[in-house]
């Protein structure tokens, strides 16, 4: 586990220990941003030790516990593991985590610095080869929805098309921005984009003026027109 972690996203190992009371100091001392641990251990479970530990570490700490059997996972939801790793754990499944982690703290940090500056938030690109890319709103014109690949991607302003993860959905990428709206079941538009409506189809300015295959649906045109006359 220790040699997959460090190997990820350059994270930092505060502390590794196989001894419940070094273990316990080691976490409320270091603070740790994410806990692994195993669910069956010596003397007590991880789920014990996370009870024990619940009042003396960050509300925000998330926990991670790990088994070879999935019979906690139930118990693990109970006590609202952030994500739970069947042994042995691979770097595929590891990276799940790692990314959804990242996009969870993300939005938590766009939360806070939206109430308090009005920043627009950042939009974490994580694509097919799980590279991941921060983009801002400036920074995008449209998301189109690949029937190919059955998946969205996002169209950005420079011409590039990034691929989105598999489980991005239509109203995850509406939750970016109320500047984000849907025009069609395939397509998602960033209304400060739009240059002009002309008839069933949105104009963006350029550089994606080119850009003609934004059309509007019936379902979505009462929204668009109601959001566009908003700006």
């Amino acid at each position: 586990m220790r040699l997959l972690l460090e190997s990820h996203y350059s994270v930092n190992i505060v502390g590794t220990s196989t001894d419940i009371t070094e273990a316990m100091s080691k976490v409320i001392d270091a603070e740790p941003d994410i806990l692994f641990i195993d669910i069956e251990m010596p003397t007590m479970s991880g789920l014990q030790f996370c009870s024990m530990i619940h009042n003396e570490v960050r509300p925000d700490m998330k926990v991670v516990f790990y088994t070879a059997h999935n019979k906690y996972l139930i118990d693990a939801i109970r006590r609202q593991a952030f994500d739970f790793l069947l042994k042995p754990a691979t770097e595929q499944e590891l990276s799940k985590i790692m990314a959804r982690y990242y996009e969870n703290k993300l939005a938590s940090m766009n939360a806070v610095t939206q109430r308090d500056t009005g920043t627009p938030p950042i939009i974490l690109v994580v694509n097919a080869i799980n590279e991941h890319q921060p983009l801002t709103l400036n920074d995008i014109g449209y998301f189109r929805y690949n029937q190919e690949r059955k998946l969205w991607e996002v169209v950005c302003c420079d011409g590039q098309t990034q691929i989105l993860r598999r489980r991005s959905t239509a109203d995850i990428i509406l939750n970016y921005s109320p500047s984000l709206v849907q025009i069609h079941k395939r397509f998602i538009v960033n209304i400060e984009r739009i240059k002009k409506i002309q008839e069933s189809r949105c104009i963006l300015d350029a550089p994606l003026s080119h850009i003609n295959e934004l059309k509007i649906s019936k379902n979505y045109r009462h929204s668009l027109m109601q959001a566009f006359y908003n700006l």
